[in-house]
């Protein structure tokens, strides 16, 4: 198997590429903003998409690269990237979604458009953990080549988070000395964790979360729906994000957050015997990936009882109407909110190194579970 016959690394299993995604949800702003630069002819050679993980940042990133390449060639000026005549300034992305160029953009075979993505290991037959310097290597090797139709390229990076720190360098000699008419599309879910100087060579498009509306119209684009009177449940869980609430529909992530809640009203005693027996119900390889969805929504509903007791339990916002009296009876004062707080910290960091290093989720969970209630037993 290669990465052709696969997914790719930045697709998820089952789903659409974001580069055949039609229509981009709750991202108008960004897109006038980029269009607004555009139209001032002033484009910035480089562009940071940021924001949470699965909101829409690379659906933005393809449709930019898609209206950018399409641009007729005598819009382009040797002073700038692409500029435009005064005549032409009634323009928007989508107005430019379907040509041959587009046809080749989306089967990345267009010559001027690279794309930097972790590769695939064909030993080991899974993704590379990171994007290697080498690979940005291959990207300046792109830039020296002539386009024998002139015109400007494109670069996509998705994302910068997994560049190693080598190829962030790499790259950041690229973005301080950029080639001629070029524009990075750079993407990044977790922008504090990139070399600043990077982030200051490039212009910040930040995406929001996506509103429940817009969530919703977004999974319906890629035949998902959200179970009746659920909407508000799932955008809360999902924290506006197509790509977490695909996960929480195939996991029943409702389901499993009511199932960890009943176990938070036992507290400040849990029934291990019942704790175990749920635990149990989905062990082994094939349910990995709800175990560790579990482990997120533990990582959820910590950090939510933390907020609730700090901004004050009228003004959380609540996802089952019985979660108040739970968050309220665990933490009824801002001072024992920190103690949460400091549980949602650590506890998650213990959590991601445990997933990391490929240790059984089960007993994961149970330990989590079990750090809850020593936390809930301090609550007087």
């Amino acid at each position: 198997m290669t990465e052709n016959n696969l997914i790719l690394s930045d697709q998820i299993a089952g789903y659409p590429h974001p580069k055949v995604t039609e229509t981009l949800f709750g991202h108008d702003f960004s897109e006038q903003e980029f269009i607004n630069c555009y139209k001032s002819g002033k484009l910035h050679h480089g562009w940071l998409i940021t924001g949470p993980k699965g909101i829409g940042k690379a659906t933005l990133a393809w449709r930019m690269a898609k209206f950018l390449l399409t641009q007729p060639i005598n819009n382009i000026q040797t002073n700038g990237f692409f500029d435009i005549s005064d005549g032409n300034k009634n323009i928007e992305l989508a107005e430019h979604l379907k040509s041959t160029i587009t046809a080749r953009i989306m089967a990345e075979s267009e010559p001027r458009l690279a794309v930097l993505r972790k590769s695939f290991d064909e030993k080991r037959k899974i993704f590379r953990s990171n994007i290697r310097v080498d690979e940005v290597r291959h990207l300046n090797n792109f830039f020296s080549l002539s386009v024998s139709d002139g015109g400007g390229r494109v670069a996509i990076i998705d994302c910068a988070d997994d560049l190693n720190i080598n190829a962030a360098n790499a790259l950041l000699k690229t973005l301080e000395e950029p080639p001629k008419n070029t524009v990075f599309l750079i993407i990044s879910h977790n922008p504090q964790s990139l070399l600043p100087t990077i982030k200051s060579r490039c212009r910040e498009l930040r995406l929001r979360n996506l509103t429940e509306s817009d969530l919703i119209n977004a999974l319906r684009q890629i035949n998902l729906s959200v179970p009746e009177n659920e909407g508000a449940t799932y955008s809360l869980l999902a924290a506006g994000s197509v790509g977490n609430s695909i996960r929480l529909l195939e996991h029943d992530g409702a389901g499993l957050y009511r199932t960890i809640l009943s176990f938070l009203n036992q507290l400040p005693n849990l029934n291990g015997f019942e704790l175990e027996k749920f635990v149990g119900t989905f062990t082994g390889t094939k349910n990995r990936s709800r175990l560790e969805l579990v482990i997120e929504l533990l990582n959820t509903v910590i950090a939510r009882i933390s907020k609730a007791g700090i901004t004050g339990h009228n003004s959380a916002e609540i996802i089952l109407e019985y979660e108040k009296e739970i968050f309220e009876k665990l933490c009824p004062t801002p001072a024992i909110a920190w103690k949460w707080a400091e549980l949602a910290q650590t506890q998650s960091e213990n959590l991601k190194h445990g997933l990391a290093v490929n240790l059984d989720p089960g007993p994961l969970i149970l330990d989590t579970f079990f750090r809850i209630e020593d936390c809930a037993k301090t609550v007087r």
